[in-house]
């Protein structure tokens, strides 16, 4: 049986996951959304660590919500692999909060970067606070430099869309916050992918958080090719919900 751990070294937290077979695809590969959803628990994990749970975010009307994700692959891990994951805060900027991630192999080795923007809110009123005036802990700037930038906004060309489909929102997509949570985006996302691009290598992952789906809401899907990348883009109604981009190899 492997133990896995967890600690603290500096401002860097750290933690050892093991893939199960659960969350991987038909090729015993990791799902991105595996990878996302464990990338923004440990960065709640890491407030844990440090006294301020989840309950005590809910408590003080201050919590974090992801605006946006990119992921860098140089190797997808498989099943029954053990990765380390790595995460530090990077400072804040534009009313945004930026967290980096590294995610080590069993031979030591990145296989996985990734970049995290993060905006501050109120979860009743669900106004955003700025980050001077979270007032739970300090928000580390580490000097950490990452090969992965921040995702900005993704830029995508509104008349080169083509109708892919619609997603109801189902129960089980709904986290505890009471909508569609992060990582699931990413599988609606894959599933509506054509064909031949679901089993392609991608070397990177974008995606902003736009507008929160709820349950029964309809996401409309819409998508094109632009060189070697492929845009996803969600909407409710006549509003933008989410948008993806994937770079192939």
């Amino acid at each position: 049986m492997n133990i896995l751990r967890t600690w603290q070294d500096n401002e860097v937290y750290n933690k050892e996951i093991e893939i199960n077979f659960r969350d991987c695809d038909i090729n015993k590969k990791v799902k991105l959304s595996a990878i996302m959803g464990l990338a923004s628990d440990i960065a709640g994990k890491d407030y844990t660590y440090r006294g301020v749970s989840h309950d005590k975010m809910i408590e003080a009307k201050q919590v974090f919500i992801l605006a946006r994700y990119h992921f860098h692959f140089y190797r997808i891990p498989s099943v029954d692999d053990i990765i380390t994951f790595r995460t530090w805060e990077k400072g804040i900027k534009d009313g945004y909060v930026f967290r980096d991630y590294e995610i080590i192999d069993s031979k030591n080795e990145a296989c996985i970067l990734a970049s995290s923007t993060w905006l501050i809110i109120n979860p009743d009123t669900r106004k955003i606070i700025r980050p001077r005036n979270f007032t739970l802990t300090n928000i580390g700037a580490s000097e950490k430099v990452l090969d992965c930038e921040p995702c900005d906004r993704i830029h995508f060309n509104e008349e080169k869309l083509i109708a892919l489909g619609e997603r109801i929102i189902f129960y089980t997509d709904l986290d505890a916050n009471g909508h569609l949570n992060n990582a699931n985006y990413a599988n609606i996302a894959i599933d509506f992918l054509p064909n031949n691009f679901r089993d392609k290598i991608y070397t990177d992952f974008y995606i902003n958080y736009i507008k929160e789906a709820k349950l029964d809401e309809v996401i409309k899907l819409f998508g094109y090719k632009e060189c070697n990348d492929y845009y996803i883009v969600g909407k409710l109604e006549n509003n933008l919900c989410f948008a993806c981009k994937f770079v192939y190899i």
